[in-house]
């Protein structure tokens, strides 16, 4: 049975807001056709044993939807206690704890906090949850063993694989200045003067000589070259003197 006009638009714009900003580790897959033919993805959170795999979830909405919560199937095989064989999915905002106002994100999120947090007590698959309570260890290395075989993909979903929202770079910050690669030809650069050398040695000067900063603005025009100052001076007495002395 079809979902109310009411539901399908309510559906529609949550179907909106979860492809342009989703949870972290939450995706969906809709028909574009028939929103309520629905598929998520939750990515396996870090530091559990199910880091790398990620897990898909069938959605089945009832006519009473958003008034009833929607049936929810693991698809992917996954050991956790509250999980099925069969997928079924056991965790209270699926049943009594469920409200209108939560949606298919909510389902989502909560699903992937049941990765982080399993509860024992309400075990569907009796194995997994006496082996989480008698042998920690063990348990982990077994739903470890379990992700990699059928929940790690070669490649993740195509999902998290398009959005490159959170990997973009600004083009301000792509290439900083001190990246040190050349600048292509005909590109303006705006360069600041040296702080150790104010001019750059004069040909046939000693180039072993350096050449200190200035602290004040001097005129081009009384600038001293290298080998002139007191020296030029010195030289054109001598050659006054010279010119006396032929006198």
């Amino acid at each position: 049975m079809s979902l109310t006009p009411q539901a399908l638009r309510l559906l529609s714009r949550e179907t909106i807001t979860l492809r342009s900003d989703p949870p972290e580790g939450v995706r969906i897959v809709v028909d574009e056709d028939d929103l309520t033919n629905m598929e998520g993805w939750v990515q396996g959170p870090g530091g559990t044993p199910y880091e790398g795999g990620y897990f898909r979830i069938r959605f089945s909405f009832g006519p009473e939807y958003p008034n009833l919560p929607p049936k929810c199937t693991m698809i992917t095989k996954i050991f956790h206690p509250n999980i099925s064989k069969s997928g079924e999915i056991c965790v209270d905002t699926l049943k009594k704890g469920w409200n209108k106002s939560y949606g298919v994100g909510h389902v989502l999120v909560t699903i992937k906090c049941l990765l982080i947090y399993p509860n024992p007590e309400s075990a569907l698959d009796e194995e997994a949850g006496k082996q989480l309570l008698a042998d920690y260890d063990g348990y982990c290395k077994y739903a470890k063993l379990m992700t990699g075989i059928h929940a790690t993909p070669k490649l993740p979903p195509p999902e998290f694989r398009n959005n490159s929202s959170s990997s973009a770079v600004p083009a301000s910050t792509a290439r900083p200045v001190s990246s040190g690669k050349p600048t292509p030809l005909g590109t303006n650069v705006k360069q600041n003067p040296s702080p150790i050398i104010e001019q750059g040695p004069t040909v046939g000067a000693d180039t072993t000589k350096v050449i200190k900063p200035v602290t004040s603005a001097v005129p081009a025009t009384k600038v001293p070259v290298a080998g002139a100052g007191a020296g030029g001076k010195t030289t054109a007495a001598s050659k006054a003197k010279r010119g006396a002395k032929r006198l």
